[in-house]
């Protein structure tokens, strides 16, 4: 009988080899049980994108915390070591977020840009800052009317499109163990991109106005998709305040659009927005064009189209 007992054993264990092998979905175990690409993202809509496409076989790192704003924003020592032990880094680029690639290639780390990757047909360049610098004279905008302008993420079709499968075919060539894996979550997030789409351009067909002032030139594409006409905006490089002529010259053209709500960013001062609201008898609503994990309604890329949808809607029905 002891002779017996090494090959009852064997056989016990290969009957729990066989059992546990069994209990997870095709591709998940895989994905959870490999090392795990190791992402870093610029701003919390393209890392949430990134989250959906990625999933179990990623870990991704933000950059940006809730309430910091891109464009004058510098990474901390903890973040650069974040990107030196990164597989890839997604940044938005066009002076959005072009901080990052700097740290990106001192540690010789892959970094992808996703304006990069599209088609110069799927960009905008910043039509509101020349009627600006018009009616300011300034000779020396960040931006001028020739630049591209990066917020491609708030278009939701884009990113179904183009952005999603550009993060997946990333992803997959840098673990193509895990390709069926990101495939398979791509197809179900596409899926709920194309649902936010139709939700969205069913809300905005009901606005009975479709003329906006924003604070910054954020919203180009999100108009550009749903028929809106974002006519000038207060500041055009965030952080840069309005000219009080300019000022003047927004107040004209809200009345003459009859405007009666001026858009401000929870990342940006509000204090030009509120002069203007004052002087046409408006309010002061926030698009929020970040959002980020940990505020309500925000958490997601997707809840945080929607929230946004809303708050045109308030302005606009």
């Amino acid at each position: 009988m002891k002779r017996r007992a090494p090959l009852y054993l064997l056989f016990l264990m290969s009957l729990i080899f066989i059992f546990c092998g069994c209990g997870a979905p095709a591709g998940e175990e895989e994905a959870g049980a490999a090392e795990k690409v190791k992402v870093v993202a610029t701003i919390f809509p393209l890392a949430d994108i990134i989250e959906n496409v990625g999933g179990e076989a990623v870990e991704t790192t933000l950059l940006l915390a809730p309430g910091d704003s891109p464009h004058t924003y510098e990474p901390t020592v903890e973040q650069a070591r974040a990107i030196a032990r990164a597989d890839l880094l997604f940044f938005i680029g066009e002076g959005l977020d072009d901080w990052a690639v700097k740290l990106a290639g001192a540690e010789g780390i892959a970094a992808i840009q996703i304006t990069e990757h599209l088609e110069e047909e799927q960009l905008l360049r910043y039509a509101p800052v020349q009627l600006a610098a018009e009616h300011r004279g300034a000779a020396h905008d960040h931006h001028s009317h020739t630049s591209r302008d990066p917020h491609v993420w708030t278009d939701p079709l884009l990113v179904y499109e183009a952005i999603a499968p550009l993060v997946a075919q990333k992803l997959s060539e840098a673990a193509p163990r895990h390709k069926d894996y990101f495939d398979h979550n791509l197809e179900i997030y596409r899926g709920m991109l194309y649902d936010l789409h139709l939700e969205l351009a069913e809300l905005v067909a009901g606005f009975s106005q479709k003329k906006i002032i924003t604070y910054h030139s954020a919203w180009g594409y999100f108009a550009r998709r749903y028929g809106l006409e974002e006519i000038a905006s207060v500041e055009q490089f965030p952080g840069q305040e309005p000219s009080a002529q300019w000022l003047i010259e927004l107040v004209r053209l809200a009345e003459e659009h009859r405007i009666k709500a001026i858009f401000a960013e929870p990342q940006l001062s509000k204090k030009a927005a509120d002069v203007i609201a004052g002087e046409i008898g408006g309010s002061v609503l926030y698009l929020d064009p970040l959002g980020g994990k940990e505020i309500s309604g925000r958490d997601s890329y997707i809840n945080l189209m929607r929230y946004n949808a809303a708050i045109f809607q308030q302005a606009l029905r």
